[in-house]
């Protein structure tokens, strides 16, 4: 392994900081991030150090390679989080000139920024719907629903059925749906 004078080591902490700073202005993040970037950006470097051989090139332009390459990992992860936690922001234009946070009001709530429904009579429906599934679904019913629900890989033997008996009792389970007027998801 190199060992790294201060000598050698205060131009790349330099550089670092020189490249967290617009990796800050490029991903619209505050400045106050770029300190973290340049942290995790020397921890990397200093990480890939024992891969450096002096015989085949100089310090600053192996830092540089790995501050590239790991600055482009910092970008893909920073717009992945985005994209996963924020899948579209209040200021979004909407067709009709307005913008999303216009739209939506205070009672509406977190979930409707998120995407999720907030049409009032749907969920009257929806409720009025699981009241009346509900009274068609037995007692018996309930531990095969359940495993089920929650994806067992063998809900029968989850819910202490055979196989047979419990895709006899989800057929019987569909018919009575059916008949009180619950239509199939997909």
């Amino acid at each position: 392994m190199h060992p790294l004078t201060f000598a050698e080591f205060e131009p790349l902490h330099r550089m670092a900081e020189r490249m967290s700073r617009g990796l800050c202005r490029r991903l619209g993040l505050p400045a106050y991030d770029a300190e973290d970037f340049a942290q995790d950006l020397l921890t990397d470097f200093l990480a890939r150090l024992p891969g450096f051989n002096a015989a085949q090139g100089e310090l600053g332009a192996f830092a540089l390679t790995c501050f590239r390459h790991h600055a482009a990992l910092l970008a893909h992860r920073t717009h992945r989080q985005r994209a996963l936690h924020h899948p579209a922001s209040l200021d979004d234009p909407l067709p009709g000139g307005t913008t999303v946070g216009a739209v939506l009001s205070e009672a509406d709530g977190y979930g409707a920024w998120m995407g999720q429904q907030t049409d009032a009579f749907a969920d009257v429906n929806r409720r009025l719907d699981l009241e009346r599934i509900a009274g068609v679904l037995t007692e018996e019913d309930a531990p095969l629903c359940a495993a089920l629900a929650r994806g067992d890989v063998d809900p029968a033997r989850h819910a202490g059925l055979s196989r047979t008996t419990a895709f006899r009792r989800v057929r019987e389970m569909r018919l009575r749906l059916c008949a009180a007027g619950a239509t199939p998801a997909a």
